[in-house]
């Protein structure tokens, strides 16, 4: 049964932003998933939507359809990268301003992981809301 569960997860590939999962948002902008809506791929209304999808001359939609995605840090020796293929792009965007970083939320230790050797993680400081002036 677990080999049959992780054959099953590795042919999902995990994270589908931007190649199995789409965001139309309610004025025709499309985005690769529902969390990265700050980003642009084109508008229904003046392109059809299998257009735009298939456009990998957006650096990003065609980071996210590599096969396999070129992702840096720990997560590009991760023993399970074929099974969540980097996780989350739009949160390694946010936390390092480079949507090809490691998921700085993955949980798992390097030893759980396969590595040997750990190297240094992202690192992340907790959200605090900018004071007013």
């Amino acid at each position: 049964l677990e080999a049959h569960m992780r054959t099953k997860l590795a042919q999902w590939g995990g994270n589908s932003s931007g190649v199995n999962v789409a965001n139309i948002d309610n004025l025709g902008v499309v985005h690769p998933d529902t969390f990265w809506w700050h980003h642009a791929l084109g508008n229904v209304k003046t392109r059809p939507f299998s257009e735009i999808w298939q456009d990998t001359s957006d650096p990003l939609m065609a980071g996210l359809k590599a096969q396999p995605r070129k992702i840096k840090g720990r997560c590009s020796q991760c023993r399970y990268f074929d099974i969540c293929g980097g996780n989350t792009r739009v949160r390694a965007l946010q936390l390092s301003n480079d949507p090809w970083n490691e998921d700085p939320a993955c949980y798992l230790s390097d030893e759980e992981i396969g590595l040997n050797e750990a190297g240094d993680r992202l690192k992340i400081t907790p959200f605090s809301r900018p004071a007013k002036a």
